[in-house]
């Protein structure tokens, strides 16, 4: 094991590993604690389960920032550097435990390592290694030299594959059995959970242990903050984020999640989480907000009131407790029914009190706007309050509340218009929750408040709706080719970037002087991960990023001074090459180059802290690694919907519920974007809630529950977090590519919210298309490259194809690193024996054609008109042939002495976008560069 730290810590990563451990201490939350088990004086005790000796920090895939980053690369051992401080076991070892059975664990932990090193491929793989049964005869053994035995639960998951059931969100049978011989023989037995999402409570109450600890996935000090809650010497705080249930069958999409893998029916509408459990009567395991603590709290609701249509609840809450410690005060409302279904009650509202001393009060205010207890109408297109009482309750989790106001609306009212959108494309039955209830046999000895001045409705609708886009140009004769289309005359006259940033020019302006070649160039990235990937250099104020995941186009850099933007991985912290060969470019010798980033608590763990300024000090401590290492922006926050506890990407989400969801993502983004010198890109929009099939999966949900749980975390991040960039998904809404979505990226992000940034696809964008990307208002296709942008320009304007001396047609190489992957540049033609137009091509001087056996071979060579499918690289891969189709005489002819080749084909060509679509694209794009001021 390394025990060295090289190179040396910088004043940055210490930083960042302080603010780290701080928010894995946050997040950690306290399940159980019978008999006051928890916390354990050091002494002697023994410790089982993979994850005591080899914790797991965080999950797999674009949220794990030690894998090496796009290009993978990482050191399988990366987790046992002295740098980070991950293991259980060495932290238990430095708070004074003694270890009885550390040798065996050691043992596991190097056939662990042995394992995992073998993994053919570790950066979108999950690893599993068996656990080993504790039998009764080893308890008993080492039950004779402690009382106390620690069983740590590890779990795991990442990008691309989703949990199952067995196995996993349910113990396996070697660790029920463990626990059941572990419980047979020592006095005291705890649970340690490092886990990034939901286990059966069930099976953990069947385990018996005295106390458990979800110390989650929490990142790099892992395992120093696991010893400190373990030891008392920090009393934990954490609320879970997501309700866990007794078994799987009793979430509300637990029938129909991945039973089809192309289909996901959203039956449950709106009622997600606790929104089912606390509406239909479904008793959790851990209720939402739930958590524990080491000492106690009183609540105690001292004033209620409304002012300019804003509520205010003020809660003293005092430690009437024997040690310090802190509390979360969560404020639900209860809405009336008596125009539309509603659930039970939504949180509203929350605060965290600082470290209170036994007998310390404090007073926490919680405020909302009238207007957040509003609810989506489809009928109405319109958010409403429903006449009736609202019920207004505070507590410490959503099971342990009290009633201590009611706000009265005597009329309902709309406050909200917006546009339909997204409709649904099929039948979708779903769930009816809590109807014709106005609450007033709710309001009984509680004040009951009324609005202090007219609620006004706002009229969000947007003014995009209609879909006309605007081209700027200075050709005065330029003809619309678009009956969306509307035209700006501009100057005629040459501007570069920095005229953009001298602010000589505008946005508008300088896009018209881009030609469409131009334009389809700039929006769409590089390709894959960053120009100087394979060959990084170092030195004269340059220094290469391998294992970004990618950046925008350089090819209007000479001409323009356009610069480009770095984008890298992502929530879980930067996720780059650690290390890395370059060449310094002004010694022109190789030297090793090291970029230490910090892992972070998964996005779960940090919403579980339910602390808005400590995951802003996370945010800003990602903006730190991130100007470290001259990255402009950041691939997260992640703010999917914990929809279902399956889901492998849940992780990097941070809870189930809207508004926490949205207040994290909108901390984490301001420290982020601290001071404008980063950007923040919140993915993945939207409703990408699982990731079987996640490129065409069809997510069909109805416009209230896409509205009211999966979109308004992005709205929140977006306006209050002001989040420069977002990222589509993979999945499709009722049939439609988010990014190909023109409600959901016109409409609803730029229309309703007001959005001004960029919006990206993710990386080869699904089921999307460029060229309707474009229009749809998704600005930057990655990562790019010229398949992509040729895609756009001939959906833009008829492009002809090339060829070469030999009469081949254009091909462009993808790339794909692993086989010779190409497409044939027809471009708008088709060749084909029924083709009705003819394209000539002379052949270079050498060249002559010849038709053998109906084929036409150039100098003996074949030559070919079809290229072998992407798809077939990846199944067939050794066997894979680059060439599908020889051209032969079905598709082609000879002249002139085999002088010329004739194509037959079918001119496909029809144009979908204009101009101006790609312009607007590329203005939001330098819209952020500006932001940004990046240079070139």
């Amino acid at each position: 094991m390394m025990t060295t730290i090289f190179p040396p810590l910088s004043e940055r990563e210490i930083k960042g590993a302080d603010v780290s451990k701080k928010a894995a201490i946050e997040g950690m939350v306290l399940l159980r604690n019978n008999n006051r088990a928890l916390p354990l004086k050091p002494g002697r005790v023994c410790m089982f389960g993979n994850g005591a000796v080899r914790t797991i920090r965080g999950g797999t895939g674009s949220g794990d920032p030690f894998n090496g980053g796009l290009t993978g690369g990482g050191d399988s051992n990366v987790d046992l550097s002295p740098r980070y401080h991950i293991q259980l076991l060495p932290a238990m070892k430095n708070a004074g435990f003694t270890i009885l059975n550390e040798e065996e664990l050691l043992e596991t932990g190097d056939r662990y390592d042995r394992e995992f090193s073998n993994m053919p491929e570790r950066v979108m793989a999950t690893f599993s290694f068996p656990e080993k049964l504790i039998s009764a005869e080893e308890a008993k053994s080492y039950a004779e030299d402690t009382d106390t035995a620690v069983y740590v639960i590890s779990r795991n998951s990442g990008e691309g594959n989703d949990r199952k059931a067995e196995d996993d969100f349910y113990l396996s049978d070697t660790e029920k059995d463990s626990f059941k011989n572990l419980r047979k023989h020592f006095k005291k037995v705890i649970a340690v959970l490092n886990v990034g999402g939901p286990v059966a409570v069930a099976d953990l109450e069947n385990t018996e242990a005295d106390a458990i600890l979800l110390v989650g996935q929490a990142g790099q000090e892992c395992g120093e903050a696991a010893a400190e809650i373990i030891t008392g010497r920090v009393n934990p705080s954490g609320k879970l984020s997501a309700t866990w249930a007794y078994e799987y069958k009793d979430y509300p999409s637990a029938d129909s999640y991945l039973k089809d893998k192309d289909t996901s029916l959203y039956n449950e509408g709106i009622y997600v989480g606790y929104r089912y459990f606390d509406t239909f009567d479904k008793r959790p395991g851990y209720a939402f907000g739930y958590g524990l603590s080491y000492t106690s709290f009183s609540l105690e609701c001292i004033d209620t009131g409304i002012n300019d249509n804003e509520v205010t609840v003020s809660v003293r809450v005092t430690n009437t407790g024997a040690v310090a410690g802190k509390e979360v005060v969560q404020l639900y409302v209860s809405a009336p029914s008596t125009e539309i279904d509603m659930p039970s009650m939504e949180l509203k509202g929350f605060e965290k009190t600082s470290l209170l001393q036994p007998g310390q009060s404090e007073i926490l205010k919680i405020s909302f706007a009238l207007k957040m207890l509003s609810s989506y109408s489809e009928k109405e297109k319109a958010y409403i309050l429903s006449k009736g009482y609202y019920i207004v309750r505070v507590g410490n989790s959503s099971d342990n509340l009290t009633k201590v106001a009611a706000v009265q609306i005597e009329q309902t009212l709309k406050t909200v218009l917006v546009n339909a959108v997204m409709p649904l494309k099929q039948e979708l039955v779903e769930l009816t929750g809590i109807k014709g209830k106005d609450n007033s046999g709710e309001i009984r000895n509680i004040p009951v408040l009324e609005p202090d001045k007219e609620i006004v409705c706002e009229d969000r609708r947007s003014k995009l709706s209609d879909e006309k886009v605007v081209t700027y140009t200075s050709d005065k004769e330029y003809k619309c080719k678009m009956p969306y289309e509307e035209k700006k005359i501009t100057a005629e006259e040459f501007f570069s970037y920095d005229d953009l940033m001298a602010r000589k020019t505008t946005v508008e302006n300088f896009v018209a002087g881009l030609s469409e070649e131009e334009l389809a160039a700039f929006v769409c990235g590089s390709g894959w991960g960053v120009e100087d990937d394979s060959n990084p250099i170092v030195g004269a104020n340059s220094e290469s990023v391998p294992g970004a995941a990618g950046e925008t186009t350089h090819a209007l850099s000479e001409k323009y001074h356009i610069p480009s933007l770095i984008f890298a991985d992502g929530p879980g912290g930067v996720r780059i090459a650690q290390h890395f060969e370059a060449t310094n470019i002004e010694t022109g010798k190789k030297q090793m180059v090291y970029h230490h980033c910090i892992a972070w608590p998964i996005g779960t763990h940090l919403a579980q802290s339910f602390d808005r300024e400590l995951v802003r000090e996370v945010g800003e401590g990602m903006n730190a690694d991130l100007l470290a290492m001259n990255i402009d922006v950041l691939l997260g926050p992640g703010v999917n919907i914990h929809r279902n506890p399956l889901c492998g990407r849940n992780f990097e989400y941070f809870s189930e519920d809207p508004l926490l969801a949205g207040e994290m993502a909108a901390a984490v983004t301001a420290g982020i974007q601290k001071d404008g010198t980063a950007a923040a890109c919140v993915k993945h929009f939207a409703l990408n809630n699982q990731e079987t099939n996640r490129h065409a999966n069809n997510s069909v949900a109805g416009e209230r529950a896409i509205r009211e749980i999966y979109l308004e975390p992005f709205r929140i991040a977006i306006q209050k977090g002001k989040a420069m960039s977002v990222m589509t998904s993979y999945n499709l809404i009722n049939g439609v590519p988010t990014a190909d979505d023109f409600d959901l990226c016109t409409n609803i992000a730029r229309g309703e919210w007001g959005f001004e940034g960029l919006i990206m696809t993710d990386w080869n964008g699904g089921s999307s298309s460029p060229y309707k990307s474009m229009h749809a208002g998704n600005d930057l296709i990655m990562p790019g490259g010229f398949e992509k942008s040729i895609e756009i320009l001939r959906h833009m304007k008829k492009v002809e194809p090339e060829f070469e001396p030999d009469g081949q047609v254009k091909k462009y190489r993808l790339g794909i690193p692993f086989a010779e992957v190409y497409i044939l540049l027809w471009n708008d033609y088709e060749p084909s024996e029924d083709g009705d137009k003819l394209i000539r091509v002379s052949l270079g001087e050498g060249f002559k054609a010849e038709v053998n056996k109906d084929l036409i071979l150039v100098n003996g060579e074949k030559i070919y008109y079809e290229a072998s499918p992407v798809f077939e690289a990846f199944t067939l891969r050794d066997k894979f042939l680059p060439m599908k189709t020889a051209v032969d005489t079905k598709v082609a002819f000879l002249e002139d002495g085999g002088k010329t080749i004739v194509y037959k084909v079918k001119d496909n060509y029809k144009q979908t976008i204009c101009r101006g679509d790609v312009q607007r694209c590329a203005a939001n794009i330098l819209k952020v560069m500006l932001k940004l001021k990046k240079k070139c």
